[in-house]
């Protein structure tokens, strides 16, 4: 009996539809792959018995021998594998190394039969992708749990920063946006169904920025693909290149020099915090709510010969610029501003790379036809290319459709983990309006909290740490709720020292985990389904999670 992935030769080679290169590209690959499956006598069907018999070694190298041809709507092509030792809680696996056509790179990870756990996992890389290692930690945390593990590179090779593969070529816009990271699960769910000889019981993804948006577009798009799907920090490129354009705009001058030094936005985060710390009934440096908080960054403002410590009325003017939000010639707010509590991270003015950094999705990506390299930042018309962009938008990268009805039809869970000191989008406004979309949507808070879920945590920044209980077990959570009808109803978050990483070797996985032994983090909070918050209860170790209770701050 055929698997059901496998499909006619005949109709596949005849019957692909016509997209752009990708026509070409498949066609010839697919051609090949079947005169070349005729001569050695190799299909997935013949072979799969056997493979699913054989030791670890011997199985992962004979998945070079094999054409995945067969894989319906993903045109697959195994380039390497080899076995990788156990190392710490990792077990030896089997990397898979390949591309769907035209240019979906991947790699996927498969512990021995022995330590699988009938499962399957998507770890989405963030930014534009370009890479399929960055996401290797997260894999990691899968792989410790007896996971499957594929992640892919959004459809292109290149630096997650940087966007110009995209530069008038629309094939690897839809990949980016839209098509990758669902082909490469087709394909990652075939090889591992092949490679086990049984197909996966259960299948979760995850991401966090442009990983949470490729996670909000399965739950969107295709919600029949995973059980159980965790997006963090989601980004929204039109919304978030509006956004991060105009702060980088606000905070620099006309030169294009920053207008803020590191000290200056650390007294105005320390400004901030003053205002807003204890509205959750302690002063421990984090805001507990910004959402209810209002500050005006004026009572910073320099005293008469004072030098440090205090802001210039220039700054204030553009911290108020940042916090207010963009806004049209008019005066017409546009989309969301940056959340307070946000001024310490480094898109809050500009990015890694100054204002040169925003420049990227607009010269490349946003228009309908891109720019090019001579656009610059000043040449944004606040006042119609938001609009302009969102031709391209609406068709190619848009994750913002709250309609989640199709997800709860399969059944399956979404959970949006959203830290309240993230700068390195829109944010936290941008999520919780979603959020508030999705259950009036759904027909309401009880009914829309039976397949999503928002969790906002406090002082947690852009996917990596920040001064608030950041970790959280992300996939136990997940697999609770759709494995045992458990839903979170409330997630414990731990705050480790020292747990960043090395950013070049790929995101920390501290923060999709809590540690073994609570003891050892600095301290707990609780976190709660959104709008809940966590508020100290006035007694208790307030390091300790349960010193806390949830409390409705729109009850008010």
């Amino acid at each position: 009996m055929k698997a059901a992935w496998v499909t006619d030769r005949a109709r596949l080679v005849s019957g692909i539809p016509a997209v752009d290169v990708a026509r070409s590209i498949a066609l010839r690959l697919q051609a090949a792959i079947v005169i070349v499956a005729g001569i050695v006598g190799v299909t997935p069907v013949a072979a799969q018995t056997s493979a699913a018999s054989q030791g670890p070694a011997a199985a992962c190298d004979a998945l070079r021998n094999v054409e995945f041809e067969g894989i319906q709507d993903a045109v697959t092509q195994i380039t390497a594998t080899r076995v990788v030792g156990a190392e710490g809680e990792v077990p030896a696996h089997c990397r898979v190394e390949g591309y769907v056509a035209p240019n979906v790179g991947f790699v996927l990870r498969l512990p021995g039969k022995a330590d699988w756990n009938g499962k399957f996992s998507h770890m989405a890389p963030g930014g534009y992708g370009g890479s399929t290692e960055v996401m290797a930690p997260w894999c990691d945390v899968a792989l410790s749990r007896g996971y499957a593990c594929i992640t892919q590179n959004t459809g292109h090779w290149g630096v997650s920063s940087e966007s110009v593969w995209a530069y008038n070529n629309l094939q690897a816009e839809f990949d980016y946006g839209i098509r990758a990271a669902n082909v490469a699960t087709i394909a990652g769910k075939a090889i591992t169904e092949y490679f086990y000889g049984t197909a996966p019981e259960r299948s979760y993804f995850m991401g966090c920025s442009g990983g949470g948006k490729q996670a909000l577009v399965q739950a969107q798009r295709y919600p029949w693909n995973f059980d159980g799907i965790v997006a963090v920090e989601p980004s929204n490129p039109t919304i978030t290149g509006v956004v991060q354009l105009w702060n980088a705009l606000a905070t620099h001058d006309s030169e294009g020099k920053p207008l803020f030094t590191t000290a200056d936005l650390q007294v105005l985060h320390a400004g901030a915090v003053r205002q807003c710390d204890a509205r959750d009934g302690l002063a421990d440096g984090i805001i507990g709510d910004a959402r209810g908080c209002r500050f005006d960054p004026a009572v910073l403002a320099c005293k008469a010969g004072q030098t440090s410590g205090c802001l210039s009325n220039v700054q204030i003017e553009a911290a108020r610029k940042v916090y207010g939000g963009p806004v049209t010639s008019t005066g017409r707010k546009i989309y969301f501003p940056t959340s307070l509590g946000g001024e310490m991270g480094s898109y809050f003015t500009g990015g890694p790379t100054g204002i040169d950094y925003k420049t990227q999705y607009w010269r490349y990506m946003g228009f309908t036809p891109d720019p090019g390299p001579n656009w610059m930042p000043r040449d944004f018309n606040f006042d119609v290319d938001w609009k302009r962009s969102m031709m391209k938008d609406a068709v190619l990268v848009a994750s913002d459709n709250p309609d989640l009805r199709k997800l709860r039809t399969e059944g399956h869970k979404l959970m949006i983990i959203q830290g309240e000191e993230d700068s390195g989008l829109p944010g936290p406004l941008v999520t919780m309006d979603y959020y508030e979309m999705v259950e009036k949507i759904l027909g309401g808070r009880v009914e829309a909290q039976k397949s999503a879920r928002l969790f906002v945590i406090p002082g947690r920044s852009h996917c990596v740490g920040g001064v608030g209980a950041a970790a959280v077990d992300m996939l136990g959570t997940i697999e609770s709720w759709v494995e045992q009808g458990q839903a979170p109803d409330m997630i414990i978050g731990a705050h480790m020292e020292g747990t960043l990483g090395n950013p070049a070797k790929g995101l920390s996985s501290d923060f999709i985990r809590l540690p073994k032994d609570l003891s050892s983090a600095k301290f707990t909070r609780p976190h709660y389904p959104y709008p809940l918050r966590a508020r100290y209860k006035g007694e208790g170790d307030p390091n300790d999670y349960r010193s806390f209770e949830a409390v409705d701050p729109d009850s008010k």
